[in-house]
């Protein structure tokens, strides 16, 4: 079992799945460097997965493709960005070959926003950050991405690795912090950030359980009161995970 991912771009992430002979890329956004990920491993991808459409995930899928004969698998939701071969619309599992993934869609960040879940793993795309959430600005819907985390995020199993498809640890939970100075669990994942940054590592993944003590928009009902006294008073969970999402919007650090 293979499981390895390459960084392009500032933090970009591509990640490859390999079991049993067969091989899968999610999320090529640069095909050079996801043909480097599949030929160190040897493997020959014949799946590509996309968690969304949005282009810095999408734009190396055509040459990945057409070097590997590989399909393309993501929602048909996202096609204002990108077509696949295979529509996961209604698909809660993939049996490609010796490989099995549970899918889970999550729309908010794009409308065809997806989870794999595979081999104790989450890959999250932008739905899910190290420390945050994906922002709605690009043809997301903030409503959609807090009934997805109420519906699904929070339900799965908290042993669960979090492989997200950038890398905003250093970004988000500042921000984290800034909301809730005493916790510890946020200032030591960043704290770990930073120094694997400055060793010229990448960050260890963290788990779902460890998101939902440091990450806000796994808090917000806990939140609510920080909110209160920021003058965003909110009736309920799902309003205190859009008063969060509209003050990291805006936040500067």
């Amino acid at each position: 079992m293979i499981f390895d991912r390459r960084r392009y771009g500032k933090d970009n992430y591509v990640y490859l799945l390999a079991e049993g002979g067969e091989a899968a890329l999610v999320d090529p956004g640069d095909s050079e460097v996801a043909l480097a990920l599949a030929l160190a491993h040897g493997a020959r991808p014949r799946f590509i997965l996309h968690t969304h459409g949005h282009p810095d995930h999408t734009d190396g899928s055509a040459e990945v493709a057409s070097c590997l004969g590989a399909a393309v698998y993501a929602s048909a939701a996202d096609a204002a960005w990108y077509a696949p071969d295979v529509d996961l619309a209604g698909r809660t599992e993939l049996v490609l070959g010796t490989l099995r993934l549970r899918v889970h869609a999550v729309p908010g960040h794009t409308p065809g926003s997806v989870l794999y879940e595979w081999s104790g793993r989450l890959l999250t795309g932008d739905t899910l950050f190290w420390g945050g959430a994906g922002n709605c600005r690009h043809g997301g819907d903030p409503a959609l991405l807090a009934d997805s985390f109420s519906s699904v995020v929070a339900r799965l199993d908290g042993a669960l690795e979090v492989n997200p498809g950038h890398d905003y640890a250093e970004a988000n939970l500042p921000f984290a912090l800034d909301l809730d100075p005493s916790n510890a669990r946020a200032r030591a994942q960043l704290g770990a950030a930073r120094a694997a940054r400055v060793r010229g590592e990448e960050p260890r993944p963290t788990t779902l359980e460890e998101e939902r003590s440091a990450n806000p928009f796994l808090r917000a009902a806990e939140l609510a009161p920080v909110l209160a006294q920021r003058g965003l008073a909110c009736r309920d969970a799902r309003e205190a995970f859009l008063a969060i999402r509209h003050l990291k919007d805006a936040w500067r650090g």
